[in-house]
């Protein structure tokens, strides 16, 4: 949904008007047969032979995707990664607002990051549960990745989006995406070494 999300959304902020299946699976990597299968679960979207009013698919996709909502999210490891990704100005318009950051390192704590505070892990529990802060960002070395994972969730997290070396586990009740750098550059290695 969110790639169908960006696809449109794109396509109506440059003044285009409508998009078809064919147009959005080919954007997207996906086949037409599987766009129209994906977005009749959540409803009727499209005219046959048409396509998809690119507005508005954007406008229903966003309420699906809870695009109106602005999420509140903390950061875990505020070396290069994580301060790039802080500095990320694209997650603000997508609704995501980085509000608190964490790290571990005394070096670190205390000093300010356009204008926000480094904290010491301690105050996870405290800032999640004041500033209501449902999302967690880790990019923290492999070794302390779980870890930080476990007092996240303990913290009330309830979703974890996880660029440590490493994929973390979580309780049922707690969504984890783990985005691991090397292993999609190891893949993308495979897929040009296969190349014609």
């Amino acid at each position: 949904m969110a790639e169908y999300y960006r696809a449109a959304s794109n396509l109506a902020s440059q003044g285009g008007r409508y998009i078809s299946s064919q147009e959005l699976g080919k954007t997207t990597g996906h086949s037409a047969a599987q766009v129209r299968k994906d977005l009749s679960c959540f409803g009727s979207f499209g005219s046959p032979g048409v396509g998809y009013d690119a507005s508005d698919l954007s406008t229903q996709l966003g309420k699906i995707l809870g695009k109106h909502k602005l999420k509140r999210v903390l950061l875990v490891g505020v070396g290069h990664l994580g301060s790039a990704l802080f500095g990320y100005n694209r997650l603000r318009r997508e609704g995501f607002h980085v509000v608190a950051l964490f790290d571990n390192d005394r070096k670190k704590i205390g000093r300010k990051v356009s204008g926000t505070e480094i904290q010491p892990m301690e105050q996870v529990r405290r800032v999640v549960a004041s500033e209501g802060i449902d999302i967690g960002i880790v990019t923290v070395p492999a070794p302390a990745a779980q870890r930080v994972a476990d007092h996240l969730v303990e913290s009330g997290i309830r979703a974890i989006l996880n660029f440590a070396p490493t994929a973390v586990s979580t309780p049922r009740n707690v969504a984890v995406q783990n985005v691991d750098l090397s292993i999609e550059l190891d893949r993308l290695s495979y897929i040009i070494g296969r190349l014609p």
